[in-house]
């Protein structure tokens, strides 16, 4: 795998200490540790941990904690979701970490007033649940609120696998908002998202400069966040959720008309468990359990090996492709939510069953039309790697850009809308409930393969689901990371048209075909006997 290594990062390594010099690239082999994030900063965050000595958790919780800081249009300390998988390398096991956003306890299934689709209106409840509701109010503002999941995602990480202390987790972080950085691509996100941000006086203050937007090239330092990131080094990253942050971010909601009080805070935990497991073509890939993204994916998997796939290069794979996503997406917006028929939807088959009649008749098309697929810009994704075998997959959000766009005044925290990854029409699986985790699309996975163990994942919100599973593919086909990061990409949620980034022939077979970039950036990281290696579609680096 080629190596890539730039002046900028071996510079930056004279800054890290002499442990370990840093390579930095789209793909990067490493002996001690490897990580594929971005942007930049963070990557360069998780080199920095593993030259100290630290490990592949400890890596991933400093890169999470960087990229909270410098692209909270993507994700925040206050983001709604964490979801990995990830390896224990002394054991060999291989856990699922939730920590997605739970509704809180005054929640109600008719909370929001649903009202007609809307002609000419492509928000989320248009573009997901084809409908709209008034005043967007589960996707903007203190209604959209549901307890943050993040910030306990990173910190349980660190704190059942980790090896150093928590204050060197947060130094990155801390070194960033003291020194400043480039608005970069968020200035971009502050001008889309404008006019909600003006309606809200802490998130103008926090994200505008001087009450006017602020450009690329503008360097802040995210007012408020310094308080923020000096209580979570002093105190723990469980203050978020039972210390003074805690309270300031409830105390807050509350104030401005939400429903999170203290008490839902003080209640949340993640859930470190078992993973789902499946097994395709002799590979083992283990995914996060509901309501995360994977079991659609796992799912996918088990219908395609039930049937035969001819090359790669072949336009019938992609079109088999396409038949059986579309399967995966019925059953994914039929049954599942907080609480769905997992075992079966698992089951061998429950797949060959599904997909007898695409076996029987593989030139056929479902022709079906739908609704064109929404974007989802509000997530990211980090793989992690190092040679003791501790193997990171981490998808991390805020849902759409900024979240719920609240602010937490004297915090710079950016709250995500967890709540609008619910369906906000009553009595169906993702309905709203008390206690309850909304349905979200991210699929952090870790798949074995010909003596190989890789971390995969990607951002991109419904385009995850089809994508992760094309990684899954690519990997299992025995691609490199850099080949499954690039690999073509397809996306349906059900319909036609059938989007792709650059397949040719779809069309010839009976598709309607849409032109279109695919997904968010991906990240894989692998460990082998051999050595390490990572690759992203941006950067990834490695010590």
């Amino acid at each position: 795998m080629k190596i890539e290594v730039t002046r900028r990062a071996m510079l930056a390594s004279a800054a890290l200490g002499a442990r370990g010099a840093v390579i930095e690239g789209k793909s990067v082999e490493a002996k001690r540790g490897v990580i594929a994030v971005n942007p930049r900063e963070a990557a360069l965050a998780g080199a920095a941990i593993f030259s100290e000595g630290g490990n592949a958790f400890d890596a991933a919780a400093a890169a999470a904690l960087a990229v909270c800081v410098v692209t909270p249009q993507m994700v925040d300390v206050g983001g709604y979701v964490a979801a990995a998988v990830v390896r224990d390398g002394k054991s060999g096991k291989i856990f699922s970490v939730d920590s997605n956003s739970v509704a809180p306890a005054a929640s109600r299934a008719d909370m929001y007033r649903v009202l007609p689709l809307r002609k000419g209106t492509r928000g989320t409840n248009e573009n997901e649940y084809h409908c709209s509701v008034e005043g967007d109010v589960n996707v903007n503002g203190p209604l959209a609120v549901g307890v943050p999941g993040t910030m306990a995602g990173i910190g349980t990480l660190w704190a059942k696998w980790g090896k150093l202390k928590w204050p060197r987790i947060v130094k990155p972080a801390r070194d960033l908002v003291e020194n400043g950085f480039a608005y970069g691509a968020v200035a971009n996100a502050v001008a889309a998202k404008a006019a909600v941000i003006r309606t809200m006086a802490p998130a103008a203050a926090h994200f505008f400069i001087d009450g006017q937007l602020p450009k690329p090239t503008d360097r802040w330092r995210r007012p408020g966040m310094e308080n923020t990131l000096a209580r979570l080094e002093a105190a723990g990253w469980e203050d978020l959720y039972r210390g003074e942050i805690a309270r300031a971010i409830a105390d807050y909601v509350q104030s401005i008309g939400g429903i999170l009080t203290r008490e839902d805070m003080a209640r949340f935990k993640p859930r470190v468990t078992e993973p789902y497991a499946a097994t395709y073509r002799g590979s083992k890939h283990y995914h996060a359990i509901l309501s995360n993204g994977g079991l659609s994916v796992l799912g996918a998997l088990g219908m395609l090996e039930s049937l035969e796939l001819p090359g790669r290069d072949d336009p019938r794979y992609w079109h088999l492709l396409a038949e059986v996503l579309k399967l995966a997406w019925r059953d994914r917006l039929q049954y599942l939510g907080d609480g769905a028929p997992v075992e079966r939807l698992l089951s061998k088959d429950y797949a060959a069953g599904r997909v007898e009649t695409l076996r029987r008749f593989p030139e056929s098309v479902d022709r079906l039309p739908g609704p064109e697929a929404a974007t989802s810009p509000g997530t990211t994704h980090l793989s992690a790697a190092d040679a003791e075998g501790n193997i990171v997959s981490m998808t991390f959000s805020h849902g759409g850009s900024f979240g719920s766009c609240v602010m937490v005044p004297g915090y710079g925290i950016t709250l995500g809308h967890g709540m609008c990854r619910f369906d906000p029409r009553p009595g169906l699986a993702n309905s709203v409930a008390p206690f309850k985790r909304p349905l979200n699309n991210v699929a952090p996975s870790i798949i074995e393969t010909n003596g190989r163990l890789i971390a995969a994942g990607l951002a991109g919100g419904r385009r995850i689901i089809n994508v992760a599973t094309g990684l899954a593919l690519a990997l299992t086909a025995g691609g490199s990371p850099l080949d499954a990061v690039t690999a073509p990409r397809l996306h349906t949620e059900g319909f036609e048209p059938i989007e792709t980034d650059r397949l040719e022939g779809l069309d010839r077979l009976g598709h309607s075909v849409k032109k279109a970039a695919v997904g968010g950036v991906a990240n894989v990281a692998e460990f082998t006997k051999a050595g390490l290696s990572a690759a992203g579609n941006t950067v990834a680096a490695g010590v």
